[in-house]
């Protein structure tokens, strides 16, 4: 599994601190596997762009609280299960000059009604030679609890 065992607990103190308004560091969640590290250094060289040298990955988490839970109005488990089918060992990877996406093969239940394909947003420049997991998007939600229409 490409979150490690601790990855939950590290994530949940990660989401309450920002939800206190409180300055995070960045933490090391898990790992793409081989098979995913490998596609996306072969697509980034044939774009021309410098491979991703470690497939650990990075988590600060700011952009998927303020996308997901502030605006969204997801909760802390709705978050956790985004990250965890999104980086799954069978999600795959798509990359392209804008961006690079761990894409899960598997539509989850939401819990609020819907059928989603998770997407993990990656940021491969700041935290060179590492992926940082910028944020998730849980497509085909409706918008999110929030905003989904009565």
């Amino acid at each position: 599994m490409p979150l490690y065992p601790s990855a939950r607990d590290l994530i949940r103190v990660q989401v309450e601190r920002l939800a206190r308004g409180e300055r995070v560091s960045i933490i090391s969640i898990g790992f793409l596997t081989n098979e995913q590290h490998e596609t996306l250094n072969r697509a980034k060289t044939e774009l021309g762009l410098p491979p991703l040298e470690i497939p650990e990955l990075l988590y600060i988490g700011r952009h998927q609280y303020e996308s997901r839970v502030v605006k969204d109005g997801y909760a802390f488990d709705d978050l956790y299960r985004q990250l965890e089918a999104a980086l799954s060992a069978t999600s795959i990877v798509s990359t392209n000059e804008r961006s690079t996406t761990v894409v899960s093969q598997v539509l989850r239940d939401d819990g609020y009604g819907n059928r989603v394909r998770d997407v993990a947003v990656l940021e491969l420049a700041s935290r060179k030679p590492r992926a940082e997991v910028y944020s998730t998007i849980p497509k085909n939600d409706g918008g999110g609890p929030k905003r989904k229409a009565p």
